[in-house]
């Protein structure tokens, strides 16, 4: 079927769209000479700002709102404030941009569209809300985590929002053709349909995982079939995840969203041993502790035997060889392996630490940081793409089979350098993205992986 590639380094976020609009001030009102002096009035709603969502401010008349096609990946939607008030649009979660065509597709017509988050990076699709949030279902619309875009007074404001194809095989949507906008309850009574597409804007994932999942739960596409005739746009990973996130819509059962336990819990499995005899009782020390403990935000599962764990795809496994050297460092080498199909382990990659301390004196918590960020040195690179003056544009590749949800990087090389977190990333498994950094470069500190 038709697709064209996404370039992550083209789309305009809506941060820094809503960063170059300019606030509108309010009225003075000035007494002219000779009139008795009254109290100053109160400033015009003109001077106040609401935050709102959407659908609701387009049925309320104070936002006047069109979406029209913009290929396979994004949605160009036009908002012009028609209120006496400045607001921040928000995209509620769930939002369908329809076309009209019946959800199994057909012949004619071109596809319906389920939108992600009005702020994210080409790549990237949802909120990213993060799985650590507790109340998921009551999360409120006007929240102050919710990503909004910014429309003054009497003016337009364009915005591309990312979003899946809802309809394998129907025609790509163009800029000749219009949607109509509405909530996922609207378009469908499939409550798979309706729970998949929410919690995939709630929670967060790269376009591709978030494509693969609609198409599987809208049109009921083997993931097979989606390996073999779209290759060359969505890799096995993302199938992977895809299948993960289906089985957890499947799951959930009656309940609204998808629980994200389902999708972070059997991620991450770790394995301590030790190298030299010298150290087997710190070793079994350490591993004591690991329980309850986070890797890149998932929780750790032990393996204390020699047997391979036993996982649901996709998953991790990262085995730790713990010595001394001469001088006493503690040095740790890495072997990690993932899982893409249920209990089929392959090796990804080696690493290795070494931490000035010894062994005696590191605990669990300091021996997963350590870990942790050498598996991001290792498994997530990143070196300049373009530079200009007093900034770099960093291109970053992720090599790990999740997908990568925020992450904080160190503007130069330099322990004392700042360091600038990227939020909502949606970095997806063995794909890149462009990323701008006032810096001439920049190296990786840590990441959040959701599961997704």
């Amino acid at each position: 079927m038709p697709w064209r590639r996404l370039h992550l380094a083209r789309a305009l976020s809506a941060a820094g769209l809503a960063s170059s609009l300019m606030f509108l001030g309010s009225a003075i009102a000035t007494a002219a000479p000779g009139d008795d002096l009254e109290p100053s009035t109160a400033p015009s709603a003109a001077s106040t700002t609401e935050t709102v969502d959407l659908l609701k401010a387009a049925r309320a008349g104070d936002l006047k709102v069109s979406a029209r096609g913009q290929g396979q990946d994004k949605v160009r939607l036009s908002l012009q404030n028609t209120s006496e008030k400045r607001l921040n649009v928000i995209v509620p979660p769930g939002l369908v941009a329809s076309s009209g065509v019946a959800q199994r597709g057909g012949g004619g017509g071109f596809q319906s569209m389920g939108l992600g988050m009005i702020n994210n990076r080409p790549g990237s699709f949802g909120r990213f809300q993060g799985s650590s949030v507790t109340g998921l279902r009551s999360m409120p619309i006007n929240g102050s985590d919710s990503p909004s875009v910014a429309v003054p007074v009497g003016e337009t404001v364009d915005v591309s929002v990312p979003a899946v194809c809802l309809n394998y095989g129907v025609n790509t949507p163009t800029p000749r053709d219009s949607f109509t906008l509405m909530d996922v309850d609207d378009y469908t009574q499939d409550v798979r349909i309706r729970k998949g597409l929410r919690s995939l804007a709630l929670l967060g994932t790269s376009h591709g995982v978030a494509q693969a999942s609609m198409w599987r739960i809208c049109n009921g596409i083997p993931f097979e079939e989606m390996a073999a005739r779209d290759a060359k746009f969505l890799n096995d990973s993302e199938i992977a995840l895809a299948a993960r996130f289906v089985e957890a819509v499947d799951a959930a059962g009656t309940e609204d969203l998808v629980n994200p336990a389902l999708l972070t819990e059997g991620r991450v499995f770790v394995k301590l041993t030790a190298e030299t005899t010298s150290v087997e009782g710190e070793v079994s020390r350490l591993t004591e502790k690991l329980d309850g403990l986070r890797l890149f935000g998932l929780p750790i599962e032990v393996v204390k035997n020699d047997d391979m764990p036993i996982a649901k795809a996709p998953a991790i496994f990262v085995k730790v060889a713990l010595s001394e050297n001469q001088v006493g460092d503690a040095v740790g080498r890495l072997q990690v392996g993932s899982s893409l199909r249920d209990d089929q382990w392959r090796p990804i990659g080696k690493a290795a630490f070494r931490d000035h301390a010894s062994i005696a004196v590191l605990d669990s918590q300091s021996l997963v940081q350590l870990v942790e960020q050498q598996l991001a040195a290792t498994f997530v690179s990143v070196k300049p793409a373009r530079k200009s003056v007093g900034a770099t544009t960093l291109k970053i590749e992720n090599h790990l089979p999740f997908t990568v949800a925020g992450l904080n990087v160190r503007a130069g090389n330099s322990p004392g350098s700042p360091v600038v977190p990227f939020e909502a990333v949606g970095l997806g498994p063995n794909r890149a993205a462009m990323v701008p950094i006032q810096a001439a470069q920049g190296e990786i500190v840590s990441l959040e992986l959701n599961g997704l």
